[in-house]
């Protein structure tokens, strides 16, 4: 489990440095189309509420970029966690992959029980990616997937 951590904490360190991300969500207030879509990916998710931490919290008062998971910066959504909820299923059609400024993602530690989609390519500003026991199988797509992207990071652990 130490070395979870350490690889967890290896990646938040590079995504912080590599993207220069300034955190500042008090100041930063949800696009409504932004958490239109986030509401959209959490509906599309099967995941257990009593086991969520994030998820289940998400919900159409307040700002989205004050959500636990949520990063955003002059109300777009930069950088999703969604590590650790226990989401099972897969992310084929969703709307995540609409998230056109979405920097770091974060799904490690679930149940996707899939492979990985095709649609990452439409992530042109994804910087950070975190696949470590997410579930996923099969076959990494082509390189050619991730060559519009700026992609500086990918964890792999434990990819079936």
């Amino acid at each position: 489990m130490r070395i979870h951590q350490i690889f967890f904490n290896i990646f938040i360190l590079l995504c912080l440095i590599n993207l220069n991300i300034n955190i500042d969500v008090a100041t930063c207030h949800c696009l409504d189309h932004q958490q239109f879509m986030l509401l959209h990916l959490k509906d599309n998710l099967v995941f257990n509420p009593a086991t969520s931490k994030k998820l289940v919290h998400w919900n159409h008062s307040g700002n989205c970029c004050q959500w636990n998971g949520v990063t955003c910066s002059m109300g777009q959504v930069i950088g999703l966690d969604l590590s650790e909820e226990f989401i099972s299923g897969g992310l084929n059609n969703s709307s995540l992959f609409k998230l056109k400024y979405l920097q770091n993602l974060n799904p490690a530690y679930n149940d996707f029980n899939s492979s990985i989609p095709l649609e990452f390519d439409k992530l042109k500003s994804l910087r950070c990616l975190n696949f470590s026991n997410a579930g996923f199988h099969g076959q990494i797509p082509a390189q050619e997937k991730f060559n519009n992207t700026w992609l500086v990071y990918i964890c792999l652990t434990t990819f079936s």
